[in-house]
């Protein structure tokens, strides 16, 4: 930095100010490429907020792009304590009488009462081994060769990696007492659990019996029901390959009663996803104005966007019972907002639904899908919002480098002008000095007083 001389040393020329006002002049440039710079940075940014508007329209688009996003069901059961239904968008609209005659187990063995200091094995040998359903593969072995107790017994199993699928519990009871459950982690008669043994241990070691009643009939271990008189088995409570795209879920056996699951279609919740295209378009529109009337007033990209868009919305669907978005409740409003007229919606559901889906979701023509491919021409990787950005932030490195270069020439200048005039004052200062002297002299000489 330039020295600072103190003002008036010679003559009493104020230097810092007289500096301080070129400098301000010198210095007009540099805050031109300042404000530029600025521009460029909020412009920038401007370009942030429409990539986070278009993302949330694009995802819009794509949740009602989906084929599936009108397939949306209600269902009903009259006993939801004995059985409940779900739909899913492979579900279609019917009813159905469903008897839950039997519930699916988990396969359970206790052992008789221990003492919790009884140990088993301790020989060279000894082990027990839980094979889960009929793949011997499925089985793991437990080394009795150090004696264990019924705890020790049940933390090496559960704690084995390469548990198949069988889990055990140590039921404490009075004076010392426990028991030993071995549980199978799923139901039904595939998971059921053979134990072997090795050694020294034997079936009267542990004693261990079937919890469930099924009399040695492994198969009681699944659920049985019957879907309007056709009955069936499955080895979970939770069923979802009986009825395409229903799942039941059993709770309560109601032998000799049937009970009614139901499936219509959710009309509410299709009326919301329409509704949401409309919400999704003026919240766009919202933003677009915004950005327009403000950080990117010059920018041609909002006009753009937005004719497309409008270019979009005017070009008919091709192919369907449906073309246009007037033929299922979405029109454009005076004010360019778009609103929903729900009964015209209903009455195209009712016509024919499968169109309405295909309006916003076919492959090509559909208005969603459409809409949304547009956007992402702007979003995508090298889209056109990264490479305006990308080229936004090639100017600001350019005017980076020339502030930085001008900074370094008007520190030379600021030096160069505070020495001329410190200089300056100094010799004012000498002049004045001298014509002082000469007043004095002149003053002095004989006669001056006449």
């Amino acid at each position: 930095m330039p020295a600072i001389s103190a003002a008036g040393i010679g003559s009493g020329l104020d230097v810092q100010s007289i500096v301080s006002q070129l400098m301000a002049i010198e210095r007009i440039p540099l805050q031109r490429l300042q404000f530029k710079q600025s521009q460029l940075e909020s412009q920038i940014s401007a370009y942030g907020t429409l990539s986070s508007d278009l993302s949330a329209f694009q995802e819009a688009m794509d949740a009602l792009g989906s084929k599936d996003a009108l397939k949306v069901f209600t269902t009903n059961s009259t006993n939801e304590d004995v059985i409940g239904v779900t739909a899913n968008s492979s579900a279609n609209i019917g009813s159905f009488d469903v008897e839950v005659i039997r519930l699916a187990e988990y396969y359970k063995l206790s052992s008789d009462e221990k003492l919790n200091t009884d140990t088993f094995g301790g020989n060279a040998g000894d082990s027990i081994s839980f094979q889960v359903g009929i793949d011997v593969a499925d089985t793991i072995t437990i080394d009795l060769s150090t004696a264990m107790t019924l705890s020790e017994i049940r933390t090496a199993l559960n704690d084995d990696v390469s548990n198949p699928g069988v889990s055990a519990t140590v039921i404490n009871g009075d004076n010392g007492n426990q028991k030993i459950i071995f549980t199978a982690d799923e139901s039904g008669s595939d998971n059921a659990v053979t134990i072997a043994y090795g050694n020294t241990i034997n079936a009267t070691t542990l004693n261990l019996q079937t919890i469930n009643n099924i009399a040695g009939d492994l198969s009681l271990l699944d659920a049985e029901l019957s879907v309007d008189g056709y009955t069936v088995t499955r080895s979970t409570n939770t069923i979802s390959d009986v009825i395409t795209g229903i799942t039941l879920t059993l709770k309560s056996e109601d032998v000799g009663n049937t009970q009614t699951i139901s499936i219509d279609r959710d009309i509410e919740s299709i009326e919301a996803s329409v509704q949401g295209f409309a919400d999704a378009y003026n919240a766009l529109q919202t933003s677009l104005d915004t950005l327009r009337n403000g950080q990117l007033e010059a920018d041609s990209s909002i006009l753009s966007i937005e004719r497309r868009i409008l270019s979009i919305l005017n070009t008919p669907a091709t192919g369907g019972v449906y073309s246009v978005l007037s033929q299922v409740g979405l029109t454009l409003q005076k004010d360019g907002t778009m609103s929903l007229k729900n009964s015209d919606l209903q009455t195209a559901l009712q016509t024919d639904f499968n169109g309405v889906s295909e309006l916003f979701a076919a492959d090509t023509d559909g208005y969603a899908n459409r809409l949304s491919s547009f956007i992402g021409e702007w979003l995508d990787f090298d889209g056109l919002l990264e490479t305006r950005t990308d080229g936004l932030e090639s100017r600001i490195d350019t005017l980076v480098i020339r502030q930085e270069s001008f900074e370094r020439n008007l520190e030379a200048v600021e030096s160069r002008l505070r020495a001329r005039f410190s200089a300056l004052d100094a010799l004012v200062g000498q002049l004045q000095g001298t014509g002082q002297f000469l007043t004095q002299q002149l003053a002095s000489l004989p006669g001056s007083g006449r």
